[in-house]
């Protein structure tokens, strides 16, 4: 018998996606509202919101992170947005399941590792559905780090 998947809350099981919630709701809007954005752009369904096991999620911890350091090497990080919206969608090769807890675990590993905000913006922006400005982005970093200062 196959174990039912653990629901994962991205607004609660993230910290990358605790921020994004703290800073959606600085525009006056609502968790629901902003859950049904993601659900909406990705167009999945309440229930298809799990952890990916751990086994798999291992293995994609590797293989992603090389497959966009690459896409920067070879300066097409403009394509890492589409590729972090299909791991959200498991619309990839590698994994068929949508995977929204790996894209949000690959977007803190990108908002703090790397200088690519534009590429964020669009990645958010893209998972929402929503044209988000770059204010925004800075604001979830600013609090993702606040985290951090103590």
């Amino acid at each position: 018998m196959d174990k039912k998947p653990y629901p994962f809350l991205p607004f609660e099981d993230s910290l990358v996606g605790e921020k994004i919630l703290i800073v959606w709701q600085e525009s006056h809007h609502s968790e629901k509202n902003l859950k049904e954005h993601l659900l909406s752009a990705l167009n999945l369904k309440e229930d298809q919101l799990v952890f990916t096991p751990n086994a798999v999620k291992q293995k994609l911890m590797v293989s992603f992170p090389t497959e966009i350091r690459n896409l920067i090497a070879e300066n097409r990080s403009s394509e890492i947005p589409t590729l972090l919206v299909n791991i959200a969608k498991g619309k990839t090769t590698a994994n068929p399941d949508p995977s929204v807890d790996i894209t949000f675990e690959l977007i803190e590993w990108l908002l703090t590792g790397f200088d690519l905000d534009e590429v964020l913006r669009e990645t958010l922006s893209l998972l929402f559905g929503t044209n988000l400005n770059l204010e925004f982005l800075i604001s979830v970093r600013a609090e993702y780090f606040k985290e951090f200062r103590g």
